[in-house]
């Protein structure tokens, strides 16, 4: 008998959840799936307070949604699915606008501008309307790693989203910042993997940035707040240990500018 009852600690008092339960797996946004051997199944947001397997019982503490401020955010990421471009493959990137990596229906874009830094210098990008969907298109004649930004000023809101894109299979470790007002850069370019940390500095008009929080988030999180929040040190740098696949997003909010910063992982 391997099996357990599973009780939850509410605002109410401790209940049972669930009879019988053989498999228990906590997941990335503060969830726990709960199967038991009739084959029921359960996701409730909670952490695991206590474990008795030798009384067949496990105690979650609910996990309270909390109100939280939206900040609402545009961010790039790459019409891509591996995590780079092949040499002679057109380049094209998505402009999305929300917050927490959801973005918002029919997203309006006020007073864009877009540039790319790469082995041939800074130059100017033009956004343009595909099927709905705001796009960069750099061509097929790209190679090494780009730096490519968006601004957006809205009613005296400023916006800046950043990404690192990958042409080809060339590594160039001697990136340097492009010198945003506010700036989310890696502190070394390397190819990010689940299981591993990976980290950033944030930048002040070139300057680190200390004890200013930072948001984390990933693509399909089903959390309504931002999954992480950090705080950067004395240098303005934070680490984030890399839990799950798919594409993350840094961001940081200072008086009436949020930037941003896409970290592309191909798996």
């Amino acid at each position: 008998m391997c099996e357990a009852n599973v009780y939850i600690n509410r605002a109410s008092g401790e209940e049972l959840l669930m009879e019988k339960v053989d498999r228990i797996v906590p997941g990335e946004d503060q969830t726990v799936f709960l199967e038991n051997i009739f084959g029921e199944r359960k996701v409730v947001k909670a952490r695991i307070r206590e474990m008795e397997l030798v009384h067949h019982r496990v105690v979650l503490d609910e996990i309270r949604e909390e109100s939280h401020t939206v900040h609402e955010e545009i961010w790039l990421e790459p019409s891509t699915d591996h995590g780079h471009f092949h040499e002679g493959e057109q380049v094209r990137l998505k402009l999305f606008k929300g917050s927490n990596m959801k973005p918002g229906h029919h997203a309006h874009f006020a007073d864009l501008k877009a540039f790319v830094a790469g082995s041939g210098g800074v130059k100017e990008l033009h956004f343009h309307d595909h099927h709905g969907s705001c796009e960069l298109v750099l061509g097929e004649e790209n190679d090494g790693l780009l730096q490519l930004w968006a601004e957006e000023n809205e009613n005296g809101q400023r916006r800046l989203a950043s990404v690192l894109v990958e042409v080809g299979h060339h590594h160039h470790h001697a990136l340097k910042p492009a010198g945003l007002d506010l700036e989310i850069f890696p502190t070394d370019y390397s190819h990010a993997r689940m299981g591993e940390s990976y980290e950033i500095q944030v930048l002040q008009q070139g300057k680190p940035l200390a004890g200013v929080e930072v948001r984390a988030t990933f693509a399909g999180t089903h959390q309504k707040d931002y999954p992480h929040r950090l705080t950067t040190n004395e240098e303005g740098k934070v680490r984030l240990f890399l839990t799950s696949r798919g594409n993350y997003l840094f961001s940081v909010s200072v008086d009436d500018l949020t930037s941003t910063f896409t970290l592309v992982k191909s798996f």
